[in-house]
C-alpha cells in the first residue's frame, strides 16, 4: 500500500483510504494496489464526499442494532471476517451476475413477460395537465418564497438531465428487468460549485454497491469494473480495472427487494421465474405434440393369403420398400432412380392379414384431437400476469377496461404497485438531487433538510384517479343526505363530510358570490341586449323605464367601473351584494379565528 502518513489534510486519505482498505481487506483481487491509483483511476473521488444525504449513517450511529464507526479503516469495524464473502459485501469481481442479468433479460424477452413489462412502464411514467412528469414538493413552511423558487430552477434543471420523458421507459424497464440502476454524476473538475452538469447512466453488471453493516443497509461506495480491451482485438475483454466511487458519485436507485440471504438486490422479474418456466414448458410441449401428430397416418393391412410367416414378412417388406421409394431423376446418374422417402417410413402402419379376410385395405388413423382447447395456456398466462401484478382482464384486448362503477380490485392495487415504483426512482433522484444542493453551496445557505421537500412523480391517470373520483362520490353522497336535515350546517358538513379547510370554504364562498353576479349580468343581457351598459347609462331601464335609485354611486357593477351608477334590470333592481371578496391568501373573514368554523 502506498503511505499516505504525509497527506493527512488531503480528503482522500480519510475517506479514499478508509473505503479501499475496506474493499482491498474483502474482495479476492490478488496484490491489486488501488490506493496509489485511486487519484488517476477517478479524479473526481474526493469532490463528492461530504454531499448527499448522511440520514441513514446518522440513524445507524444511535441505533444499537447496527451501530457501527462507518469510516473506520478496520474492516472488523463493520463486522467479523468470514470466508463466504459474497453473504457480507456485494461486490465480488464474478461472472454469475453477467450471467443472472441475462437470464433475467431473455425472460423479459419472451411475448407475454415483455407484454406484463409493457403494461407497467407505460403506467409509470405520466404528465400531468402541465405536462409534468416529477415534481418537487415542498413540506416546510419556514422556507421562503425566494428559496423554494431556486430550489424549484435548480430541480428543473437537475431532473433534465434524466431525460425522463424520452428515457423514462427505459429506466423502468431496467429496474423491472435488472433490478438496479446506476447514474454517474458529471461534475466541472475546476468548478464544482456549478453542481452536477450531467448524469450518465452505467452498465449494471459492471458496477455494484460496497456496503458498510451486516444489514446491507449503509452504502459505503461503489466499484466499478471498467472492462480492459485487447488491443489486438478490440471485441475481447482481458482484464478489469477496478474503480471506487465515492457513494454521493452516483444516483443509486433499486427495485426494493432483496434476495432470501439479502446479499443482492433481485428484480421485480423473479416474481414470474417459475410461471415464465411452466408457460414456456406448456407451449413447447403443445406445439411438439401438433407437429409430432399433425401428418396423416396410415395403416397397410395386406393379404397374404396362406403364406407361411416368413414369406408373408418378406412379402411386406417388399411393399414397404417400394412404398417408401419414389423415382426421381439423377443428373450425376444420368436417368431415373429409386430415392428413399422416410416421410413414407415414419407415418404408415403395415399389418398381415391371413386368408379368409376381406383382402387388401387402406385406412388412415385420425390426426391429433382437440387442438383448439388452450385452458391449460390460459390458465398459466394469467398465473403469469398475477405473478407481474398486472391484471389479468388486460389479458383479453376485447374485454377493455371497465368503468368506475365497475372498476375491479385487481386494477386498484396495481395503480397502487405503480406508484411503489414511483417511489422507488424519486426516493434515488432526491438523493442525487440533494447532492447537487450541496455541491452548489444552496443546502447549509438555507438551512435546508431532507424533510424539507419531497418528489413525487404524477400517478397513474387511468385507474388510480378513477379510485379518487369514487371517493370524492361517496364524500359528495354523504354530504348531500346529510345537508337534507335542517338541523345541519352546510359549513359544517363541508369541513365534516367533505374535508374542507376555513380556506378552501372562504374560497368557496367567493366563487358563489361571483356566480350569482355573473348570473345577474347575464338576466341584464338578455333583458337589455349585448349593450345593456350603455343602456344603463343613458338613464333609462328596460322597456323605457328610468332607472332605480341604487344609493348614489357606491354600487358594484359586474364588468363595468365601480362608482358607476347601478344599472337597472326588471322592475328597476340593483346588482346584488355578496359582501367583501375573502382575503389575499384565503384568511378567514374578520372574526372567524383560525381553525374555528367559519360563520
Amino acid at each position: 500500500m502506498a503511505d499516505y502518513g504525509n497527506s493527512s489534510t488531503n480528503r482522500e486519505s480519510t475517506f479514499g483510504r478508509s473505503l479501499m482498505n475496506y474493499v482491498n481487506s474483502y474482495l479476492p483481487y490478488g496484490s491489486y494496489n488501488t490506493l496509489e491509483n485511486i487519484e488517476r483511476l477517478n479524479p473526481k473521488f474526493t469532490d463528492f464526499q461530504d454531499t448527499g444525504s448522511k440520514r441513514i449513517e446518522a440513524l445507524a450511529k444511535h441505533s444499537v442494532s447496527s451501530s457501527t464507526e462507518f469510516n473506520s479503516d478496520s474492516p472488523s469495524a463493520f463486522f467479523n471476517l468470514d470466508t463466504n464473502f459474497s453473504q457480507y459485501m456485494y461486490a465480488n469481481v464474478q461472472a454469475d451476475k453477467i450471467a443472472r442479468l441475462r437470464d433475467y433479460r431473455v425472460m423479459a424477452a419472451f411475448a407475454e413477460v415483455a407484454n406484463a413489462l409493457d403494461e407497467i412502464c407505460d403506467e409509470s411514467i405520466n404528465n400531468d395537465e402541465s405536462g409534468i412528469i416529477i415534481k418537487c414538493r415542498f413540506n416546510d413552511d419556514k422556507l421562503t418564497s425566494q428559496t423554494k423558487t431556486k430550489i424549484e430552477e435548480e430541480f428543473q434543471k437537475f431532473i433534465k438531465y434524466f431525460e425522463l420523458e424520452e428515457r423514462g421507459w427505459e429506466y423502468i424497464r431496467n429496474i423491472l428487468t435488472d433490478g438496479e440502476l446506476y447514474f454517474e454524476h458529471v461534475i466541472h473538475k475546476e468548478h464544482t460549485e456549478e453542481g452536477i452538469l450531467g448524469t450518465v447512466l452505467i452498465p449494471t453488471e459492471l458496477v455494484d454497491p460496497i456496503f458498510g453493516n451486516v444489514q446491507n443497509l449503509m452504502i459505503k461506495g461503489f466499484l466499478l469494473r471498467k472492462p480492459v480491451f485487447d488491443p489486438k482485438n478490440p471485441t475481447k475483454i482481458i482484464d478489469y480495472q477496478l474503480i471506487p466511487l465515492d457513494k454521493n458519485q452516483v444516483t443509486y436507485i433499486n427495485s426494493g427487494t432483496w434476495n432470501e440471504n439479502k446479499t443482492m438486490r433481485i428484480p421485480f422479474i423473479e416474481n414470474c421465474r417459475r410461471a415464465y418456466r411452466q408457460l414456456s414448458l406448456i407451449e413447447d410441449s403443445i406445439v411438439i405434440y401438433r407437429l409430432a401428430r399433425a401428418p396423416e397416418r396410415l395403416v397397410f393391412n395386406v393379404d397374404v393369403g396362406n403364406m407361411s410367416p416368413p414369406k408373408a414378412e418378406a412379402y411386406l417388406k417388399r411393399l414397404m420398400r417400394e412404398y417408401w421409394q419414389k423415382r426421381t431423376f439423377d443428373s450425376s446418374q444420368g436417368g431415373q432412380v429409386n430415392k428413399f422417402n422416410p416421410q413414407s417410413y415414419l407415418d404408415n402402419y403395415w399389418f398381415a392379414k391371413r386368408a379368409g379376410s376381406e383382402g387388401t385395405n387402406v385406412t388412415s388413423l385420425p390426426g391429433a384431437q382437440n387442438l383448439d382447447q388452450l385452458a391449460d395456456i390460459k390458465y398459466f398466462q394469467e398465473k403469469l400476469y398475477e405473478s407481474l401484478k398486472v391484471p389479468s382482464n388486460r389479458l383479453n384486448n376485447e374485454s377493455g377496461y371497465n368503468d368506475s362503477m365497475n372498476m375491479l380490485r385487481e386494477e386498484l392495487t396495481f395503480a397502487k404497485f405503480i406508484v411503489r415504483i414511483q417511489r422507488q426512482l424519486a426516493s434515488g433522484f432526491k438523493n442525487g438531487f440533494i447532492t447537487h444542493l450541496k455541491l452548489k453551496n444552496l443546502w447549509d445557505k438555507n438551512d435546508l433538510k431532507e424533510t424539507s421537500f419531497t418528489l413525487e412523480f404524477t400517478p397513474p391517470t387511468n385507474f388510480y384517479e378513477l379510485r379518487e373520483f369514487q371517493k370524492l362520490e361517496i364524500k359528495a353522497n354523504a354530504f348531500n343526505t346529510m345537508t337534507q336535515n335542517e338541523s345541519i350546517s352546510k359549513t359544517y358538513a363541508q369541513r365534516k363530510y367533505l374535508k374542507w379547510s376555513d380556506k378552501e370554504v372562504l374560497v368557496n364562498r367567493e366563487f358563489l358570490r361571483k356566480d350569482k353576479e355573473f348570473e345577474w349580468e347575464l338576466a341584464q343581457i338578455i333583458a337589455a341586449g349585448p349593450n345593456w351598459k350603455r343602456v344603463a347609462a343613458s338613464g333609462q331601464g328596460v322597456e323605457g323605464q328610468p332607472l332605480a335609485s341604487g344609493g348614489g354611486g357606491g354600487g358594484f357593477m359586474p364588468g363595468g367601473d365601480m362608482g358607476a351608477p347601478p344599472p337597472g334590470g326588471e322592475g328597476g333592481e340593483v346588482p346584488p351584494e355578496f359582501g367583501p371578496p375573502p382575503e389575499a391568501g384565503g384568511t378567514p373573514a374578520a372574526g372567524a379565528p383560525a381553525g374555528e368554523p367559519v360563520a
